[in-house]
């Protein structure tokens, strides 16, 4: 009967197919889902060294508050020695400026001797000049002078 014929025709070709191309869609279907399986271990490994590498880097700050503290303890001893540099140089300053004011004092000073000195050098050089144009005292200086050499030739 043809209807047979072709049933069994059919059932042929579908063992056939069944049997050269199953085979084929196996290693299609088996190379599909290990690429699917490569590119999902390879996500997973990359979410892997990125949680690593997080870990890692969150790790490295486990130290910031002790070196906060050390940061604060220098920038505060920074100041103190910037403090006390200040105050050492106001002090400096005003020893400087308290030498410059005594330095003009003494310089004042020595001004006003050395015009006491001429004054007085002055006075003496103008009594001892008046006093030398007074006969009295002219003669009294000859007759000492006479005296003198005369004690100097009896020796």
């Amino acid at each position: 009967n043809d209807e047979s014929i072709l049933l069994l025709t059919f059932l042929g070709f579908t063992g056939l197919v069944a049997k050269y191309l199953a085979p084929a869609y196996k290693d299609f279907a088996d190379a599909r889902m290990k690429k699917v399986s490569d590119v999902l271990n390879a996500s997973r490994n990359k979410h892997v060294e990125a949680v690593k590498d997080r870990i890692d880097s969150v790790s490295q700050l486990q130290n910031v508050a002790e070196t906060t503290k050390v940061l604060f303890d220098v920038s505060k001893e920074t100041v103190e020695l910037e403090s006390e540099a200040f105050e050492l140089k106001q002090k400096v300053e005003l020893a400087h400026e308290a030498k410059a004011v005594l330095d003009s004092w003494v310089r004042y000073e020595a001004s006003l001797r050395q015009l006491e000195q001429r004054q007085l050098a002055k006075s003496v050089v103008s009594r001892v000049q008046s006093e030398l144009g007074n006969p009295k005292f002219q003669e009294k200086v000859l007759q000492q002078s006479i005296s003198e050499i005369e004690q100097l030739l009896s020796k």
